[in-house]
């Protein structure tokens, strides 16, 4: 495997390079994931973290981008069509990572509805619970923190996924070399 595949969006990558380089790349940013969520703590520890975090990502969809790049260069098909697998897996990533959020957060209304004496389907009906439950969880940081962790794998296993089942249809693709011999 050329390694160059991963880092410049110049060099060629056949199939077993690209799913290679993928695996490569999905465990780093497992990795990246586990080590920043292992910073948050239950007095809101890590905060230096976020904005590496979001570096690494935004570094993460670059070499993402490089490899569908590459893959599209050695089927010897035009590059630009690198753009549909990333911008998907980046958006079902937030996607994922939202309803994860809700889940929580609706989880959380309930205990807090409960812990007031009231019903959780009534209280959708009041404006006024939406402020008093936003004044509660901002008293329990700790609470708030437990929404991210899910949130965060949901996002990781979306992108990935997604990445993944484009990844599949990419090695599919026939490198330049094999398709002039057919």
């Amino acid at each position: 495997m050329n390694p160059l595949a991963i880092v410049t969006p110049t060099q060629r990558a056949a199939p077993m390079a690209f799913l290679i380089g993928l695996i490569i790349l999905a465990v780093l940013d497992g990795a990246k994931t586990w080590y920043g969520l292992s910073l948050i703590g239950a007095d809101g520890g890590g905060e230096g973290f976020g904005r590496i975090s979001l570096g690494l990502s935004v570094l993460m969809l670059v070499f993402v981008s490089f490899l569908f790049i590459n893959r599209r260069r050695d089927a010897g098909e035009g590059v630009m069509l690198f753009l549909l697998p990333v911008i998907l897996a980046a958006v079902i990533s937030l996607i994922g990572a939202g309803i994860m959020v809700a889940v929580a957060s609706f989880g959380m209304m309930g205990e807090y509805a409960e812990s007031v004496g009231r019903d959780l389907q009534t209280v959708a009906q009041d404006p006024a619970f939406q402020a008093e439950f936003q004044a509660w969880i901002e008293e329990r940081p700790e609470m708030a923190l437990g929404m991210v962790q899910p949130a965060a794998w949901a996002g990781f296993a979306a992108f990935w996924g997604t990445t993944f089942l484009f990844g599949l249809w990419f090695m599919s693709m026939k490198s330049e070399d094999e398709a002039e011999n057919a």
